[in-house]
């Protein structure tokens, strides 16, 4: 068994997912033999399991690690991140100056707080990225005439060719993720996700909104 599996099968044994995590700790109960002497060594760590235990750092609880939904979805946008940079490497570009690209092209001339919203990234930070995007002539920032505060961004030829260019890995990027899935289990996937983020935007630090939300 591949040891993420094994891992996985151990968090499930846990909290009733299966009797076979149970029988390798030692309580197997189906009278198999009695553990041999060269086994001796083998259970120190379970008697000091134990002890840890009783001295009150509750090693004996469940480890659901592997079940909870938040763990699930960090490992799953690991994974995505991961596959995102293998499949772009030759652009260096991060996945958030690549949506901070494809906003400004569908909505030229959005500030840098507009940016921050439709695609839901931290407006304290969204400075840096306009910036690293800016020095590479990827977009361009200009000052609105009517409101010098208002800086509107644009993409660049550059960042147009650019975005031209990375479409092929980008489109690879989903169907390497989803590649193990079946394709009714692709859409059920996605429609579920959707869902899920959609019905808790707002409990986000950076929720999604509209460019011109107050």
């Amino acid at each position: 068994m591949p040891p993420a599996d094994a891992l996985v099968e151990r968090g499930a044994a846990t909290i009733g997912f299966g009797g076979a995590m149970d029988r390798k700790r030692g309580n197997d109960t189906t009278g198999g033999e009695a553990p041999s002497a060269a086994g001796a060594g083998r259970r120190a760590p379970a008697r000091r399991s134990r002890a840890a235990a009783k001295k009150g750092i509750d090693q004996d609880q469940p480890f659901f690690l592997y079940t909870a939904p938040g763990h699930l979805v960090r490992r799953l946008h690991q994974i995505a991140v991961s596959i995102f940079l293998e499949q772009t490497r030759g652009f260096r570009i991060t996945p958030v100056q690549y949506s901070a690209l494809m906003a400004i092209r569908a909505f030229p001339g959005i500030d840098q707080r507009g940016l921050a919203r439709i695609i839901a990234f931290d407006r304290s930070t969204i400075g840096s990225v306009v910036e690293r995007l800016e020095r590479r002539g990827l977009i361009t920032r200009e000052t609105d005439r009517a409101d010098r505060r208002y800086k509107a961004l644009y993409l660049t030829p550059r960042g147009a060719q650019l975005l031209r260019d990375m479409q092929p890995a980008a489109i690879a990027v989903g169907e390497k993720l989803l590649a193990p899935l079946s394709e009714r289990d692709r859409k059920t996937f996605m429609r579920i996700v959707a869902k899920t983020v959609h019905l808790n935007n707002a409990l986000s630090r950076a929720p999604l909104s509209a460019p011109d939300d107050d």
